[in-house]
């Protein structure tokens, strides 16, 4: 092991967690790290299939005097969200994640750390590699594309698995066994766009500085959109003096929240509108709700234009921006969270197009559809159309289910600490693996992972370790 992990035990899953980091694993280039799996499970006589695209399922067979006991499901995801600051050049393509340590904090160099789902990656991969590890029979499933709908989940052929009994290896909060999450949506709005051509000087805007975060879990914690707060600061200057677009883009994951807006507008009166959006950038901190978005700022500098949209088009655009965003409604019974919410998460305008993606959380069908309505509406307003995909189910277990008691057990003899059991507002593929495993029983647990989807992602190395011990602890005591 390098110097980095080398004073940590167990020292299993951070040996495996470093080398999965070395390959890059971005959503739908998950090719690298299938292959590393199916290495691994050759290289010790395990079982191992793999589909067309790269979903990875291992087994391992019970340890002896355990053959009589059911099989247990241990379940991550191989994928990782693909997010970096603006001046990092990093390519998730062909490069691997630069981890840094400090001290008991580990982050990576200027990108997302893919602690989601790394962790849960090298937790399973240390258990399968342990053979003096007591455990029942193990069916260990790698899916692909979580973090871009659930893609991988959704396409694998359940069959292959018998286990009734699931532990997901995908949260991020090492005291909480989750036996719920809401059930998600994604939709596609495109609305055309008229462009004339023109020589022209204009204003570049941006909005930057934001900490973004997971769409689902950090939707109520007053983090400001990026493109939200560009289009309520654009609206006023339309007040000021009237403005074309020329561009706007903003966002890049259907799943942040995001962090960095730019559009680019000819107003007619250019003064004016540098005169404004000077002041705008004095007091734009007003609008920080989140600590973690302190280093917002907004900036306006000269541009030339070669072609503008419409004038009609600017209301339309504005109009996407000031949609329904955030939590959309709230539990009224404990527990107190977000029943419903929607991201506008991706913007771009195209060469006659702006294409924006949203994505729409509840726990309720019925919220969903009445998100869906909304865009179904709002394209139609606005003459452009919607695609909706990568929809999946809710998920409930119940609480004192014998499979949530055990882990609260091993948990606590591991730690000698609680762990509530909860439910979550973001998607999970428990609810997928559910309907497609009649009578599974399944809980979701994870370690300490912070400003997940972030290049802000930072993972608890402590946490990490208390969670594979609780693991082992769990396999160990007979069903």
């Amino acid at each position: 092991m390098s110097s980095l992990f080398q004073d940590l035990s167990p020292a299993a899953p951070f040996r495996y967690f470093e080398e999965i980091s070395a390959i890059p694993r971005a959503s739908g280039n998950e090719a690298g790290i299938a292959a590393y799996l199916c290495d691994f499970a050759s290289a010790r006589g395990l079982f191992c299939y793999e589909d067309e695209i790269h979903n990875v399922l291992i087994k391992k067979p019970a340890t002896a005097g355990r053959e009589a006991e059911a099989p247990l499901l241990l379940q991550c995801h191989t994928d990782m969200v693909a997010e970096k600051h603006g001046h990092v050049t990093h390519d998730f393509e062909k490069d691997g994640i630069q981890l840094v340590r400090e001290g008991n904090i580990l982050r990576a160099d200027g990108t997302t750390l893919g602690a989601d789902d790394g962790f849960g990656v090298a937790l399973i991969l240390a258990v399968l590699a342990d053979d003096t590890l007591s455990h029942p029979a193990l069916e260990c499933l790698f899916t692909v594309s979580e973090e871009i709908g659930l893609e991988g989940a959704n396409a694998f052929d359940y069959s292959r698995i018998s286990a009734r009994r699931m532990i997901n290896l995908d949260s991020a909060e090492e005291d909480t066994v989750i036996v719920g999450c809401c059930g998600g949506l994604r939709t596609d709005l495109t609305v055309p766009l008229c462009f004339e051509a023109v020589e022209a000087t204009g204003l570049r805007v941006t909005v930057g500085g934001l900490c973004g975060g997971h769409s689902g879990e950090d939707i109520d914690r007053g983090r400001l959109n990026a493109h939200v707060l560009m289009g309520a600061v654009l609206r006023e200057l339309q007040a000021v003096t009237p403005f074309r677009f020329a561009s706007i883009s903003g966002g890049d994951k259907d799943n942040a929240i995001p962090r960095e807006c730019e559009a680019v507008i000819l107003p007619e009166d250019l003064a004016a509108a540098e005169g404004f959006l000077a002041n705008a950038a004095v007091h734009v901190a007003d609008c920080v709700v989140a600590e973690e978005d302190r280093g917002l700022c907004l900036t306006a500098s000269r541009a030339g234009l070669c072609r503008v949209a419409a004038t009609e088009d600017t209301e339309r655009i504005l109009s996407i921006l000031s949609v329904r965003n955030g939590v959309l409604y709230s539990r009224t019974v404990p527990p107190l969270m977000p029943e419903t919410s929607r991201n506008l998460a991706r913007l771009r305008t195209e060469a006659e197009h702006l294409a924006v993606a949203f994505s729409s959380r509840s726990e309720k069908e019925e919220r969903i559809a009445e998100s869906r309505a909304e865009l179904d509406a709002l394209a139609a307003e606005l003459g452009g159309s919607t695609h909706h995909h990568a929809g999946y189910p809710g998920w409930v277990s119940p609480a004192d289910a014998p499979l949530v008691r055990s882990w609260q057990r091993a948990y606590l003899e591991t730690t000698g600490k609680e762990t509530a059991a909860a439910m979550i507002h973001a998607g999970l593929e428990c609810g997928l693996i559910s309907a497609a495993l009649p009578g599974l029983t399944a809980i979701s647990v994870g370690c300490n992972i912070h400003d997940l989807h972030t290049p802000a992602e930072t993972m608890e190395l402590d946490s990490m370790a208390a969670i594979y011990q609780t693991l082992c602890r769990f396999l160990q005591k007979r069903a």
